[in-house]
C-alpha cells in the first residue's frame, strides 16, 4: 500500500514523533535549532567516474581514461581531494566546502537489485512518486517536522516545453530524430542545435539558482518548511557526456552554493543532500556517453555534516570488482544514507522513522556523517 504524509501523520502521534522525551521535542522545536533538510534529486542517473574520478585507481585509465571525459590537460581531474579521488572541474566551487569540514562525498552508493528504470528506482529511492506529486519520505518528514502545519517546499512548476525535443534527442539516441540531430545534422543545422543547447543550459542554470535561493529563504523562516526539496535534470547522458554533464554539473554546484549564501543564518543547523536513482556504465559507448549502470554517488553538505572526507567503501574498477562487468558495485546503500538522515539529522524517532520511509527502515544507519 502507498504510504502518504496523510496517513503517516494519521498513525503517528505528533507528539512521540521525536521519542520519548517531550522535553527533547520541544528542544527540536524551539528558537533557531531546527534542523533543516535540502534534498537534490539528481535526476536521470549521475555518473559517479565523472563527477567523482577515481584518479589514483590503477583501473580507471582503462575503462575511461582523460581525454574523452574531461580533457588533456594537467588539471583535467579538477581538484585532488585525497590521494584516490578529485571533484570534476565543474564542481571546484564546492572545494572550499570539503576544506571547510562541510562536504562529505559517499562514492558507490545505490541501491542493490534496483534495476535500471528510471520510474522504479526512483519510487524506491523516495518510497513514492515524486512525479507524480507524492514527494515520498521528504514530504513525509516535512509533515512531521512541522506537525502537520507545513508541507515540504517545492519550487513553482517550470515550463518544460522547450526541454522535451532536446531530452528526447539527447537521451535516445536511436531515434531517427537522434540521428538527424546529432549523427548526421552539419554546418548550420549542428550549429542550431548547439546554440539552442547553450541557451537551455543557461536557463536551467538560472532557474536553479533562483530555486535554491528560494528555498533557502523558505527554510530560514521560523515558521517555515523544515524541508526542501529539488530537481535538477540534464544528468541522463546517453550522447555526447562530456560538455553536457559539465555544465550541468556547473549548474548544481553554482546552485548549491546560492543556496548557502541565502542560508547563513541557519547553515549550522542545514543538510543539503545530493542523490541519485542510480549510475552509469564504468564504459563509454559509441555516441560518446554513458548507459544506465550500477553504483553512483552521493554528496552531504552542510553546516552540520562532519565533512571534509570521502566516506564509505571504494569497491574498485577491476573486473572482478565490477557488477555485471560492465557497472560499479554499490558498497553502501542510499537508503542507509536517508536513514542517518532521518535519525541523526532530523532527530526522527524509530517509530516515525518507520512511518516516514518503511523502505529504508530495515536498513542499518550510516554512521558518523553528522556532528552529533
Amino acid at each position: 500500500m502507498q504510504l502518504t504524509r496523510r496517513a503517516a501523520l494519521q498513525c503517528l502521534g505528533l507528539t512521540s514523533l521525536f521519542g520519548t522525551s517531550a522535553g527533547r521535542a520541544s528542544a527540536v522545536f524551539s528558537g533557531d535549532s531546527h534542523p533543516r533538510l535540502l534534498v537534490v534529486h539528481l535526476r536521470g542517473g549521475l555518473d559517479a567516474l565523472a563527477a567523482l574520478p577515481p584518479y589514483d585507481d590503477p583501473d580507471f585509465p582503462r575503462v575511461r581514461g582523460r581525454a574523452r571525459e574531461l580533457d588533456a590537460s594537467d588539471d583535467a581531474f579538477g581538484g585532488k581531494l585525497d590521494p584516490l579521488f578529485a571533484l570534476h572541474p565543474a564542481l571546484e566551487p564546492l572545494a572550499p566546502f570539503y576544506s571547510a569540514g562541510e562536504l562529505l562525498i559517499l562514492p558507490a552508493t545505490g541501491i542493490p537489485g534496483i534495476g535500471k528504470s528510471h520510474g522504479v528506482a526512483q519510487r524506491v529511492l523516495f518510497d513514492g512518486d515524486v512525479d507524480g506529486g507524492d514527494f515520498g519520505w521528504p514530504g513525509r518528514a516535512a509533515s512531521v517536522l512541522s506537525q502537520g502545519r507545513q508541507p515540504i517546499w517545492r519550487p513553482a512548476p517550470a515550463d518544460l516545453s522547450n526541454d522535451v525535443l532536446f531530452d528526447l534527442v539527447l537521451a535516445n539516441p536511436g531515434l531517427d530524430i537522434a540521428h538527424l540531430c546529432l549523427g548526421e545534422a552539419s554546418g548550420s543545422a549542428g550549429d542550431a542545435v548547439q546554440t539552442l543547447l547553450a541557451r537551455r543550459h543557461a536557463l536551467s542554470a538560472a532557474s536553479f539558482a533562483a530555486a535554491a535561493t528560494s528555498a533557502a529563504q523558505a527554510l530560514s523562516r521560523p515558521d517555515g518548511p523544515r524541508v526542501a526539496l529539488l530537481q535538477l535534470d540534464g544528468i541522463d547522458t546517453h550522447v555526447a557526456q562530456g560538455e553536457r554533464l559539465s555544465a550541468t554539473l556547473g549548474t548544481l554546484a553554482r546552485g548549491v552554493v546560492a543556496f548557502s549564501e541565502a542560508a547563513a543564518a541557519i547553515w549550522r543547523q542545514t543538510v543539503v543532500l545530493g542523490i541519485t536513482e542510480f549510475g552509469r556504465s564504468i564504459h563509454f559507448n559509441e555516441q560518446g556517453g554513458t548507459d544506465h549502470g550500477g553504483a553512483s554517488v552521493a554528496f552531504l553538505m552542510g553546516g552540520a555534516i562532519a565533512g571534509g572526507r570521502i566516506a564509505g567503501r571504494w569497491p574498485g574498477l577491476a573486473p572482478d570488482q565490477l557488477h555485471e562487468v560492465t557497472d560499479l558495485a554499490v558498497t553502501t546503500d542510499v537508503r542507509s544514507i536517508v536513514n542517518a538522515v532521518l535519525k541523526d539529522h532530523l532527530r526522527l524517532s524509530s517509530q516515525a522513522m518507520a512511518m516516514v520511509a518503511p523502505n529504508a527502515s530495515g536498513l542499518q544507519t550510516t554512521k558518523g556523517l553528522f556532528q552529533i
